[in-house]
C-alpha cells in the first residue's frame, strides 16, 4: 500500500484556554495586588495622622510665640497666661496671704516653731494657662490625638515602647545654666506649678505613629 493510499490518524485538537496553574497564578498575582494597594493606603493614612500631629503642634507654637510679648501688657486675656509686674505682684500678695493664714493656724495649734509649708499657688502657672487654653472657647480647645482620636493630652515623654503616647506631644522648658557651666543649659518637662511670670524658653516635640520624638519648634514664651 503506498503513502497516499495509508489512512491519516485522528489528531485531537488540543483543549484552549487557561489551566488550573494559569488560574492559581491569576488569583495569587489579584492578591498581590490587593495587599500592595491595601498596605499602601495603610501607609498614607498612618502618614496623614503624623501630619496631623504636626499640625496640632504648629498651632501650639503659632499661639504662644504670637503671644509671647502681648502676655506681658495689661488686661491680656486669658489672664492665666499673663505675666509681667502685675501677675507678680498678684502671686506675691498671695504667697503672703497663704503665709499670715498658715501662721495663724500654727499658733493655734502650738506649732509655730514647725517649718510652713505652703501649697502650690496656680496664679501665673504654666498648669493653670494650659487649662485655660485648652478648655472650652479657649484658644487650642477641641485638638483631637490623630491616633486615638481622643482629647489631646501632654505626654511625660515619646516611648517607643508605648505606643499609647503616639499623636500626643511633649512641652519642655530650658533653662541657662550659670556661665562657665560645663552644660549651657539643663531641659525638663514644663510641669503645672512652674511659673511663667517671666520668659520661659520653650520646645514643643510631637510623638509620631512609632511614639519617636518629632521636634517642632523651640522659642521664647
Amino acid at each position: 500500500m503506498s503513502l497516499m493510499e495509508q489512512t491519516p490518524e485522528k489528531i485531537t485538537p488540543k483543549k484552549l484556554g487557561p489551566t488550573w496553574v494559569d488560574i492559581l497564578f491569576l488569583i495569587f498575582l489579584v492578591g498581590v495586588l490587593i495587599s500592595v494597594t491595601l498596605l499602601g493606603r495603610l501607609a498614607f493614612e498612618e502618614g496623614m495622622k503624623t501630619e496631623r500631629s504636626k499640625e496640632n503642634g504648629e498651632a501650639w507654637v503659632k499661639w504662644l510665640t504670637d503671644n509671647s510679648a502681648e502676655r506681658f501688657k495689661e488686661g491680656f486675656q486669658p489672664s492665666a497666661c499673663a505675666g509681667g509686674p502685675v501677675v507678680a505682684a498678684a502671686l506675691e500678695h498671695e504667697r503672703k496671704e497663704l503665709m499670715r493664714a498658715a501662721r495663724l493656724a500654727a499658733k493655734k495649734a502650738g506649732t509655730e516653731d514647725e517649718p510652713i509649708t505652703l501649697p502650690d499657688i496656680p496664679i501665673g502657672t504654666w498648669g493653670e494657662c494650659f487649662k485655660a487654653l485648652t478648655a472650652k472657647g479657649g484658644a487650642l480647645a477641641d485638638q483631637i490625638n490623630a491616633f486615638s482620636l481622643e482629647p489631646l493630652t501632654l505626654v511625660a515623654k515619646c516611648d517607643p515602647g508605648d505606643l499609647s503616647t503616639a499623636g500626643g506631644f511633649l512641652l519642655e522648658k530650658n533653662v541657662s545654666t550659670p556661665v562657665g557651666s560645663a552644660i549651657p543649659q539643663v531641659t525638663s518637662t514644663l510641669a503645672d506649678n512652674d511659673l511663667i511670670v517671666e520668659k520661659v524658653n520653650i520646645r514643643i516635640t510631637i510623638c509620631d505613629k512609632g511614639a519617636y520624638p518629632t521636634k517642632i519648634a523651640e522659642f521664647d514664651f
